[in-house]
């Protein structure tokens, strides 16, 4: 698959995750509980979740390949959780905006300490002067496009 494409289903996944977690806060403040709020999303996220892989032709006998996973990769759901009670928190106090700057720019930091240190298991890409200023100029305009007034 071109990385054009690749690159667009990426923008829609990111365009998925402003919308789901900006929902989620609404969802919190109907129900009167942040943390409440998370419940239906990780239950209909597990459920589609199977759903998908099992029409992908996920097979049972696949399941036992967990038993490979270094115990630190399933602090992936605890963090998952983590962030999004965080973010039902942030979005309303923050607004989407400021919070997704604030959360592009720690996902652009890590990422490339991820793979500038080889960190869990990706692969090393160095980060190089370009990727530096790719990474700030990113974050900047992230933040100005985030400015009221």
């Amino acid at each position: 698959m071109p990385t054009a494409l690749l690159s667009l289903f990426a923008f829609a996944c990111g365009a998925a995750v402003a919308t789901y977690l900006t929902v989620n806060t609404v969802v919190g403040e109907r129900v009167g509980s942040d943390l409440l709020a998370s419940l239906p999303y990780f239950l209909l996220g597990f459920a589609a979740s199977v759903v998908i892989w099992l029409v992908a032709g996920g097979q049972l006998s696949s399941l036992t390949r967990f038993g490979e996973v270094p115990w630190w990769g399933f602090l992936g759901g605890v963090a998952a959780a983590g962030a999004l009670y965080a973010t039902t928190l942030l979005i309303d106090r923050l607004g989407p905006d400021r919070f997704f700057v604030a959360s592009v720019a720690g996902q652009l930091v890590v990422s490339a300490a991820l793979a500038h240190f080889a960190w869990l298991g990706v692969e090393r890409d160095p980060v190089t002067w370009t990727k530096a200023a790719g990474v700030a100029l990113a974050i900047g305009g992230a933040a100005l496009a985030s400015t009221r007034g």
